[in-house]
């Protein structure tokens, strides 16, 4: 029961952290570097912070999904549906850190050395857009983990629930 209850915590810490650190990196962050620096300057500060970002993002997404897996192996009644949607988001977040992530940065480093190649901003663009809306998806998804772990009913040391 200690087990379950210590994994219970620290699955919840985890989950919080990847919400609200993409909430507040991606639209709050972001948007006030843009706001702040302009355009040129702020997409360099940008193109230095989201690589490592993203690379958090997938490690701490696959550390809850260990944990996640963890406390369904010891409790097979409840938390299946948070641990298939967790195995999506590493998936996501794999691909943004590992794929998606690195191609923008290349795409990007060979559009800022031939300013003028229009071919190489559209790729560049087409890229960010696909980065940006992963990001949502992501950011979605920690949310309704969030909220399915809120929803989930408080156990005893029985394993029962206290809710009647």
């Amino acid at each position: 029961m200690v087990l379950q209850r210590l994994l219970y915590l620290i699955y919840g810490y985890v989950l919080v952290f990847l919400a609200g650190g993409t909430l507040i990196f991606t639209l709050f962050v972001t948007p006030v570097l843009f706001h702040s620096l302009g355009k040129e300057q702020a997409g360099h500060i940008v193109g230095v912070l989201f690589p490592p970002y993203f690379h958090l993002l997938f490690v701490f997404t696959l550390v809850s999904l260990l944990l996640q897996g963890t406390r369904v192996a010891l409790k097979p009644s409840g938390g299946r549906k948070s641990l298939y949607f967790l195995g999506v988001l590493t998936t996501m977040t794999g691909y943004l850190a590992l794929f998606l992530g690195p191609r923008a940065m290349s795409s990007r480093a060979a559009w800022y050395a031939k300013p003028g190649d229009a071919s190489l901003k559209a790729a560049f663009d087409s890229l960010h857009q696909q980065s940006v809306l992963l990001n949502g998806f992501i950011l979605a998804g920690y949310l309704g983990l969030v909220l399915f772990l809120l929803t989930e009913p408080p156990s005893t040391h029985g394993g029962k629930s206290r809710v009647p």
